[in-house]
């Protein structure tokens, strides 16, 4: 059996949707059949575990956090989900090293693409991920021009599925989570399924290195 799957949502910019999409991909592992556990990692959050049918992990504590990752390297199978927190890039840089699998969640906006091109510039196994997208037809071209700018820039890192903007998403973030709405449940297997493939083509082309 496969070993435990670690996934770190990071990124120097704080709000960008880096704790709603880690929620997001351990609900839709779930949804899908597969263990997951989310990881909160920033100090200034409040851990939310109530109605949550994933395992909630306290990683505010350093030591506690490599416990915990310590613990994934001998567990087999389902998904170690890790929310970084903003401005933290040393945190970054060390978790990116223990990670599987590395992705920066940015938003349709110039301060977001220059964040995370630095980011990405720092970090070079990392990934981009549009988050939050907007859905109106008058604005997709608009923000479709900060994907394709950033996938000139670092080709074959930036995830060109955007996550789209679900209103109800928010109720991630909410003190208990007692029921997802079907527009959050069929985003969450989106993102989870996204991730998975993101996932599965890494250890492909890691594979193929070692192989060479």
């Amino acid at each position: 059996m496969s070993k435990t799957k670690i996934v770190f949502f990071g990124g120097s910019k704080g709000g960008v949707g880096k704790s709603t999409t880690s929620h997001l991909a351990c609900l839709g592992a779930v949804l899908c059949n597969q263990a997951a556990a989310y990881v909160l990692t920033d100090p200034d959050r409040k851990i939310r575990s109530k109605g949550r049918p994933y395992e909630v992990l306290d990683g505010t504590d350093p030591k506690e956090l490599a416990r915990i990752l310590k613990a994934s390297q001998n567990t087999t199978g389902g998904w170690l989900i890790i929310d970084g927190g903003g401005n933290r890039p040393a945190f970054d840089s060390a978790i990116a090293e223990e990670a599987d699998l590395c992705i920066f969640s940015f938003r349709p906006s110039h301060e977001d693409m220059d964040t995370v091109a630095d980011d990405m510039e720092r970090i070079p196994s990392a990934l981009a991920w549009p988050t939050a997208w907007p859905t109106n037809l008058f604005a997709i071209p608009a923000a479709q021009s900060f994907i394709n700018r950033l996938s000139k820039k670092f080709p074959s890192r930036v995830i060109t599925k955007p996550i789209p903007f679900v209103n109800s998403a928010s109720d991630l973030l909410a003190e208990s989570l007692d029921s997802p709405s079907s527009p959050v449940r069929r985003l969450a297997r989106k993102v989870f399924s996204v991730m998975e493939d993101q996932f599965e083509r890494r250890s492909v082309k890691s594979a193929k290195r070692m192989a060479s």
